[in-house]
């Protein structure tokens, strides 16, 4: 998933959405891919305090996007559980309300909606489409937005590539796009845009540039198969350049 968002554009093997965003990896599963909503709900707060371990070192009152702090811009999930859970909801709030961008996977149960985080309302949840743009049949249905996730090459352990299909290939591909939207707003305005809604349809917001520029397959505008549409990075960053 780390390869999706940023592997280098180097001529070797793949190359990310990405390649110039700087990566904090936070382990909260072990490695059969199990883990605990308490784990999840630390490392959400470890991304937000940001290697030095202080969200708000000047106290200015800003945190994502703020040069003098280090926390997460985005947060890119490529896990889900089936529960909902107190603790994690009231991490992902906080670190909404830092204005990070959480992004999560719908799920792999073909079902009707997202599986836990990707359900809460604060989390763009991202379903999985193929090589023709179908959504997948595992895909769970009811994202906010898709992305390839069907046959997808990336990284792999040990200096290696393989070629996957999840809900977890998909994500990582919205995470660099949410991460290029961020980065071409910044250099052009000094600023970071805020997260936004589901229901967002402006473009002064991450989650309504997404949703307005997404290529939009199944009945127009957000439907249970597609969310919003597949996403598009060109026409993602060209938005928020304005």
């Amino acid at each position: 998933m780390i390869g999706t968002i940023a592997a280098l554009n180097n001529n070797i093997g793949v190359v990310g959405v990405a390649p110039g965003v700087q990566i904090y990896s936070i382990r909260v599963l072990d490695a059969r891919g199990s883990g605990s909503y308490s784990g999840i709900a630390i490392g959400i707060e470890q991304a937000i305090l940001g290697p030095d371990g202080i969200a708000d070192r000047d106290g200015d009152g800003i945190i994502a996007g703020d040069p003098d702090d280090d926390a997460a811009e985005v947060i890119s999930m490529s896990l889900g559980g089936s529960a909902d859970d107190s603790y994690l909801h009231d991490m992902i709030i906080q670190a909404y309300r830092a204005g990070v961008v959480i992004v999560a996977a719908s799920g792999n149960e073909g079902a009707s909606s997202p599986s836990y985080p990707a359900a809460y309302p604060e989390v763009i949840a991202v379903g999985a489409t193929d090589s023709s743009d179908r959504v997948a049949s595992w895909s769970n249905r009811g994202p906010e937005v898709s992305a390839p996730g069907v046959n997808i090459l990336s990284t792999y352990p040990d200096d290696s590539y393989k070629t996957l299909s999840g809900t977890s290939m998909a994500t990582p591909h919205v995470s660099g796009v949410v991460a290029l939207i961020q980065a071409a707003h910044y250099k052009k305005y000094g600023t970071v845009l805020p997260v936004g809604t589901f229901e967002d349809m402006s473009r002064n917001t991450v989650r309504g540039i997404l949703h307005t520029t997404a290529d939009d397959r199944g009945p127009a505008g957000w439907d249970a198969d597609y969310g919003y549409g597949i996403v598009r990075a060109d026409l993602a960053v060209q938005a928020a350049l304005g």
